[in-house]
């Protein structure tokens, strides 16, 4: 890990040598399927991999809800298709001649049927970045103070029937005046098991009148972080709350030029009457994600924050949406 906050892991990769001996420059893509028996390795450049093909995009974004990402792999044998199903975790690995690193992580929500074209084969995966806690009911229901009732009845030839049923009772998480609001998502997030990676309020506010927990909890998480004046946010896989003042928490020291990392010349997006945003295009780099700062020389010449980035698998190219620190 660079830091505690850095999900990505950047290693060397500046060539690779195929079977015929020949080296090749091209960049590097891996799939990792983990599953309970061990985890499995897919990539597009070892003597094992050679042939192998892993296309589609990886995206993110501050908006708060988690990423859903689709890829393709190609030319996998049918026990290797098998061995992708629903509910199991990837983890996508990219990068050019000298970075290589972790670009999204999830679990697996669609496979599709094999498609054939050719004598090529392929299977396409989606999955969603961390969880969607606003759609768990068990996690609500924990809250919501739910009751499972126990019921059973005797029939007339002397057997018991049993059965359950819930019960909701009111609303029983309540804190005491002056309670401030770092205490109430950390016991929020605790009970309901929401991990939360990194924790940064721009102000700590304080509750005069205390708080009691009328909304699920990632909606109200979400509303107490809002009127923190701070972002609730999904980071690949892990979900972020920190505030755009702090441009180091992020900071990933690259420096772009034409010649080194920018694809062409950033170009401004309309202002609309809001903060101007830029769209830089860089060959694929995993240090790029939501909330990622670095310096642009060209055109923009400053610091810029990433609002939200694409990774393209097909052109090895990263486009994201940016603004000046």
């Amino acid at each position: 890990m660079m830091t505690v906050y850095m999900k990505a892991v950047i290693v060397m990769a500046l060539k690779v040598t195929n079977p015929d001996g020949k080296t090749w420059y091209g960049a590097k893509v891996e799939v990792d399927l983990v599953l309970k028996k061990g985890t499995y390795n897919f990539n597009n450049f070892t003597p094992a991999g050679y042939g192998l093909t892993i296309t589609g995009e990886i995206s993110g974004g501050d908006g708060g809800s988690p990423a859903t990402n689709t890829i393709s792999i190609s030319n996998l044998s049918k026990a290797h298709e098998d061995l992708f199903k629903t509910k199991e975790h990837i983890v996508v690995k990219a990068g050019g001649y000298d970075m290589f690193g972790i670009i999204g992580e999830g679990n697996i929500t669609k496979v599709s049927p094999e498609a054939r074209d050719g004598e090529d084969h392929s299977i396409s995966i989606t999955f969603v970045a961390g969880k969607d806690y606003s759609k768990n009911k068990k996690i609500y229901n924990a809250y919501s103070g739910a009751k499972t009732v126990k019921h059973s009845y005797k029939t007339s030839t002397g057997k018991t029937i049993t059965w359950t049923t819930s019960k909701k009772k009111n609303i029983n998480i309540r804190f005491k005046k002056g309670v401030k609001a770092k205490t109430i998502i950390q016991r929020i997030a605790r009970e309901s098991g929401i991990p939360i990676a990194v924790l940064h309020l721009k102000k700590n506010k304080v509750y005069k009148h205390g708080y009691t927990l009328t909304k699920k909890p990632e909606a109200a998480i979400k509303a107490i972080v809002k009127d923190c004046g701070s972002k609730f946010q999904y980071r690949i896989d892990d979900i972020v709350i920190d505030y755009d003042e702090k441009p180091k928490l992020w900071q990933t020291h690259l420096y772009l030029t034409l010649k080194d990392g920018l694809v062409n010349m950033p170009t401004i997006n309309d202002e609309d009457g809001k903060k101007a945003t830029w769209t830089v295009v860089t060959y694929l780099n995993p240090l790029v994600a939501n909330g990622s700062v670095f310096y642009v020389a060209e055109n923009i010449k400053s610091l810029v924050r990433v609002k939200n980035y694409t990774h393209s698998l097909d052109d090895m190219q990263t486009s994201c949406e940016v603004e000046m620190v």
